[in-house]
């Protein structure tokens, strides 16, 4: 089993089971089979964890996976430090923020492990009672996270969601403080969808755009922000299975 090869999460492919791609054997030879370690994509981390559960239950093998983040995970497989690595973008040459190519010193393949949504998740309420059924067009998403929409209540909000009386209430739009694959992906969506409003292109660093951006670390530190009681009228962007387990809606956006 070559456990040095990199797995990519790319999400527009579907693989039925990730980990057997490492070479799965019978379960009577589990004694021969060596642990390995991996880091990074927190948008991947809910299904790596089922996957690990299942292997170690059916087959006595044990993967571990530490969740830091796309970009940290990338740096530890060039460190050498992990045998696999999980991220939503490839190694960065050029890097994005100036720093020195991402270069492994060891071989490595690509392997598309994971599909899902990245969703918007919202903590909204209208007269204390929870709004279910916010909608959002492309155009309104990329001006809040661009800082040119700041209030529940902008017109633009309005428009989208006729049957609901938007509150007067400030936006906290809540994104990756770490280096992440979802920045990357959400910020290239919006960089070619509406270049005129998002023009910093895609980043693996989301830029704070006002003070009153938050940033959190990894998928569960932005989902988390949002479901608390302090979270009321912010809203991020994470896998759709996140919003799912803290039990909080995501927008629905407009096509």
């Amino acid at each position: 089993m070559n456990v040095r090869t990199r797995l990519a999460r790319l999400g527009a492919l579907v693989v039925v089971a990730a980990l057997a791609s490492l070479g799965v054997t019978p379960a009577h030879a589990a004694e021969s089979y060596v642990p390995i370690t991996g880091s990074g994509s927190t948008w991947s981390q809910n299904a790596l964890d089922q996957w690990r559960k299942n292997v170690a239950t059916n087959y006595g093998m044990t993967v571990n996976y530490n969740g830091t983040g796309s970009s940290a995970g990338r740096n530890d497989f060039i460190n050498q430090t992990v045998d696999f690595a999980v991220s939503e973008i490839p190694f960065q040459n050029p890097t994005e923020d100036g720093s020195p190519p991402e270069i492994p010193t060891s071989s490595y393949s690509y392997m598309p492990i994971v599909a899902g949504g990245t969703a918007l998740m919202y903590n909204l309420k209208i007269g204390g009672k929870r709004v279910t059924n916010l909608r959002l067009s492309g155009e309104v998403i990329a001006k809040i996270f661009s800082g040119q929409i700041a209030k529940w209540n902008d017109p633009a909000i309005q428009a989208d969601n006729p049957a609901l009386a938007m509150p007067d209430r400030p936006i906290t739009p809540v994104y990756r403080s770490d280096g992440s694959g979802t920045s990357a992906q959400f910020t290239l969506w919006m960089s070619k969808q509406f270049p005129s409003i998002w023009t910093a292109g895609q980043r693996s660093q989301f830029p704070q755009i006002t003070s009153s951006f938050k940033g959190q670390s990894g998928s569960l530190g932005v989902a988390g922000y949002v479901s608390q009681s302090y979270g009321e009228g912010a809203i991020t962007y994470v896998e759709y299975s996140y919003a799912m387990k803290s039990g909080f809606p995501v927008a629905k956006v407009l096509n």
